[in-house]
């Protein structure tokens, strides 16, 4: 029989120490709370996951009003449709992310029960692991947020530019 390597069983319980030193609950990141209300306001997320009604208003708002009401249906028609475009875009990249999300957790998390086999690791241990990933995984979430809000807000400026000359020529 191999004596025990006691070096190895101190180093893997300074790592499970470390883990048990980090936050109980992180509140919620006030960061993503302000793009997740923006994003809801201009009608890109929320309830529905697809800003419906939502959408509709912001593009009157944005085009609205003044004289050449045809022209301003083509422009109403234009910014929901690049709406509608970052919107779908948006969408299908939050559902990558989450897949990456839940699929690198799954494989830590096996990772981690296959070595409770050989080093003790609890489940609460596995559990402050998963929050750590998910942590790290926020700051791609909020990146991913970040570019879709410049997106629209790229967008309305476009159009509410348009209008302010539209109506200044006329």
């Amino acid at each position: 029989m191999k004596p025990v390597d006691f070096s190895e069983l101190r180093s893997a319980h300074d790592n499970v120490l470390s883990l048990r030193n980090t936050q109980e609950e992180e509140p919620p990141d006030p960061q993503l709370m302000r793009l997740d209300n923006m994003l809801i306001a201009e009608g890109v997320a929320g309830p529905e996951k697809g800003g419906g009604a939502g959408a509709a208003t912001n593009a009157s708002a944005a085009t609205s009003g003044g004289p050449g009401q045809s022209e301003n249906a083509i422009e109403h028609s234009d910014y929901r449709a690049k709406l509608a475009q970052i919107r779908q875009i948006y969408h299908q990249e939050l559902e990558k992310y989450e897949q990456a999300c839940n699929e690198f957790t799954t494989h830590v998390m096996n990772l981690l029960r296959e070595q409770s086999r050989t080093r003790p690791i609890t489940p609460k241990e596995i559990e402050r692991m998963v929050q750590i990933i998910h942590k790290k995984f926020n700051s791609i979430q909020v990146q991913l947020k970040q570019s879709t809000c410049e997106a629209v807000m790229i967008l309305r400026s476009r159009f509410l530019d348009a209008r302010f000359v539209f109506t200044v020529h006329i």
